[in-house]
């Protein structure tokens, strides 16, 4: 019994063995990828957590430093109004640590 093969049938055969190696193959690599896939999944919503605390961390820092802000400001605004009594203040206590060291 005789077969003959023509070039275009050789070449379809040699078409589709390399469709088929190249199926397995591409089988394999998302076989390998699925593990890696998963892991970066799991950063990635660690890393949304993250951000979200260091969001609400920083809203907080600047609710603080703004009120800091304010009050110096405030803190600034007395003692300008008020220089004579802060001095007479600081004088008191300078004469306290100054009898406190004549009595030590």
């Amino acid at each position: 019994m005789n077969t003959t093969i023509t070039i275009g049938d050789a070449l379809l055969l040699l078409i589709g063995i390399c469709a088929v190696i190249l199926l397995v193959y591409v089988i394999r690599v998302v076989r390998n990828c699925i593990p890696a896939v998963k892991s970066l999944t799991k950063i990635l919503d660690d890393t949304q957590k993250v951000t979200g605390v260091v969001s609400e961390a920083t809203t907080g820092m600047e609710e603080v430093v703004s009120t800091l802000s304010e009050s110096t400001t405030d803190m600034a605004d007395f003692i300008k109004n008020n220089q004579s009594t802060v001095k007479a203040v600081v004088s008191l206590v300078n004469a306290v640590v100054s009898i406190r060291k004549l009595l030590s």
